[in-house]
């Protein structure tokens, strides 16, 4: 996948933003019409589709509805990601869409400590929208509890997918994260699954989220969320080979049936996450998602957008760029993102890649990091 960052503007100041970097640049707050074409032809070179739209606010962007209506000509789908500040004008056009071809993944406020303005326009945008709102939320700490989401997901009538992650750290910048306690597990990840089970409402984990996050019997027990896909990501590997991989004698069931239909759909490009990434298993999906900027540079991603950038390439496609990211960042990163990735056998087995690469990079020495940052 990859994603194109059209504007800078953004009235929301949340402290864990992994754009707080880039957003505080001054290049210039709104991607041209130009750049957004060879965005497009990039995108149809690198056979994505769908646009997926980010910001800041893409919907501040003063073409917003202009770049919507030619990704549509292309025959592209639409993702914006939105934090919810959406003008009232850009709000009545998305609500005529279609389903089908045009969704938000919607970066949900917390009524317990965001402003209760933003949480009354993200409640209004939610019944605007219905069906085209995905709930998403980034986890900031052990204590956070984000399981209001699925009453706002049964009161609007949103799509019954939530999208979990957890916040990232800016290599070389700085924001507000979740700072790990080493490879031990997050409780609130397993109780949205249990609460999604029960409820009927799929639970989609972002990128940076690996298996020591949970407990082994969650992951033998889920296994769909963790297993390897086979070379053409067609189909899920057989559960045996999972079980013997990890090297587990365990009772793994098959009724995970909530689970399986969300992989099904995502492998058939009916959510809002977007397919390419999770058909991947959980644990190995940290690589150069490219980030296309306003200005037309591409970054490997926010959170190492420090790290270095190239052109929008006029011919090529999103796995050259891939390629040249690793080629540079890879060799000097450290295995994982926790000094125990060394002797775990998840990272061994191949079911875990190690995590995500802007807090590997935080394991750096200061003269490795200088060294990375020159390149």
């Amino acid at each position: 996948m990859a994603n194109l960052s059209i504007t800078r503007r953004c009235k929301r100041y949340c402290t864990y933003c992994f754009a707080k970097h880039e957003l505080a640049r001054k290049l210039g707050d709104d991607m041209s019409p130009e750049i957004y074409e060879a965005a497009l032809e990039f995108l149809e070179r690198s056979n994505f589709p769908e646009v997926r739209l980010l910001g800041g606010e893409p919907t501040e962007h003063p073409r917003f509805i202009e770049y919507v209506n030619l990704a549509f000509e292309r025959a592209f789908r639409v993702v914006v990601f939105s934090g919810g500040m959406v003008p009232q004008p850009v709000e009545e056009y998305m609500a005529r869409l279609p389903a089908d071809n045009f969704s938000v993944v919607l970066n949900a406020a917390d009524p317990s400590f965001d402003a209760e303005v933003l949480v009354k326009k993200q409640r209004k945008l939610c019944k605007a929208l219905g069906e085209k709102i995905t709930l998403g939320v980034n986890i900031r700490s052990y204590e956070q509890d984000p399981t209001f989401l699925f009453d706002w997901v049964n009161e609007y009538d949103v799509c019954r997918t939530l999208r979990v992650g957890v916040a990232h750290p800016i290599w070389g910048g700085v924001n507000d994260y979740f700072v790990f306690r080493g490879p031990r597990v997050i409780p609130i990840l397993e109780r949205l699954v249990a609460f999604g089970d029960k409820l009927g409402i799929n639970v989609g984990f972002d990128c940076g989220i690996t298996p020591c996050m949970f407990s082994r019997d969650f992951v033998t027990s889920h296994y769909d969320l963790f297993m390897l896909r086979d070379a053409d990501h067609s189909k899920l590997s057989k559960q045996e080979d999972f079980t013997t991989r990890l090297g587990i004698s365990a009772n793994i069931h098959d009724s995970q049936d909530s689970h399986m239909a969300c992989t099904n759909d995502f492998a058939a490009g009916q959510d809002p996450m977007g397919a390419e990434n999770l058909r991947e298993a959980v644990g190995v999906r940290c690589n150069p998602v490219i980030d296309i900027l306003v200005e037309g540079d591409c970054i490997s991603c926010y959170a190492l957008s420090r790290f270095g950038r190239l052109p929008l390439p006029l011919e090529g496609n999103r796995y050259n760029l891939v390629k040249s990211f690793d080629r540079e960042l890879l060799p000097v990163l450290p295995v994982g993102v926790h000094r125990e990735c060394t002797h775990c056998d998840y990272l061994a087995k191949g079911l875990c890649s190690g995590g995500c690469r802007a807090r590997r990079a935080l394991r750096l020495r200061p003269d490795s990091s200088t060294a990375l940052a020159s390149k």
